[in-house]
């Protein structure tokens, strides 16, 4: 177990991290400066605000796998954790590098930035996801799904010019306990397909879902049609969802995309959807709001 012990009176001495307009109510985030030979690095700490019970268990379990395995993962656009911080003498978080970056989440927010680099960032997403199926099918880590998958846990890494995975520590691995999971919630269609997304019945743990690959390709679909819609998508019913992916038929997207994100709610294994985002065009990106489909409904 890799571990770093920081004081109360070091901690109180560090500057803090904020992530604008998103909000983050589990942990308080820290700058850690260090050394890597004779280069200057910097840390981002995580330090959780409650450090008691069955979910921290489990989140320092989950946390330790991923140090453990971070090798045989080794996808650079994971952020890993490096190593969990000790504060006198009880584990309370852990440190990862910090990478200057922009939210995903703001960035699919800003009319600055064109829909084609939205589009390549979602791509980019996508190659993340088959990274992850080479990993289970070609390693001793058979268990490895990002679970709680949503935009702002995606981040743009401004040096790289690359999308990065973040708060990787509610991800599923090695037989952790379920973590909650935006999306994968009991108010979306999924709640009635137990048989695809398969449902947790421990209540000591607050995920809803036993995350698997069909629903970390749900969540990436879901993302998805959240940017073309304009608005979260997941709870819209099964009869509207049907209309709307008709709508985006209308409007000329291809049915190739169209079969794909339509499996999300049918009997059949979900697909990686990210070889058949470029059907999606500036055009279809503008009629596809949620005002011109209701505009349309009408």
């Amino acid at each position: 177990m890799k571990t770093i012990n920081i004081s109360n009176k070091t901690l109180r001495k560090l500057d803090t991290y904020e992530i604008r307009e998103i909000n983050n109510f589990e942990a308080k985030l820290y700058l850690l400066p260090g050394k890597d030979k004779w280069h200057k690095t910097m840390n981002l700490v995580k330090i959780f605000y409650n450090t008691l019970g069955s979910t921290f268990s489990n989140k320092m379990y989950t946390i330790n796998e991923l140090i453990e395995n971070s090798e045989t993962i080794n996808i650079e656009e994971i952020s890993m954790p490096k190593k969990l911080v000790i504060i006198n003498g009880e584990v309370s978080g852990y440190t990862q590098s910090f990478i200057e970056n922009r939210n995903f989440k703001l960035i699919l927010d800003d009319p600055n930035v064109s829909w084609i680099e939205k589009k390549n960032m979602f791509k980019q997403i996508g190659e993340i996801l088959d990274r992850m199926k080479k990993i289970r099918e070609n390693t001793n880590v058979k268990d490895f799904f990002l679970n709680d998958m949503h935009e702002a846990n995606f981040i743009l890494n401004t040096e790289t010019q690359k999308i990065n995975v973040v708060d990787i520590d509610s991800c599923k691995i090695n037989g952790n306990r379920p973590f909650a999971s935006k999306y994968l919630t009991p108010f979306s269609n999924i709640s009635t397909m137990p048989f695809k997304y398969i449902q947790n019945h421990d209540i000591n743990f607050n995920g809803y879902v036993v995350a698997n690959e069909n629903s970390d390709y749900y969540c990436y679909v879901i993302m998805v049609l959240n940017f073309l819609y304009g608005e979260n998508i997941s709870g819209m019913k099964t009869p509207e969802f049907y209309l709307y992916l008709n709508y985006l038929r209308s409007i000329g997207l291809s049915y190739k995309l169209l079969d794909r994100i339509s499996k999300i709610y049918e009997y059949g294994d979900n697909e990686n959807i990210k070889d058949y985002l470029d059907y999606i065009t500036g055009d279809i990106i503008h009629k596809s709001k949620k005002k011109c489909f209701e505009l349309r409904s009408k």
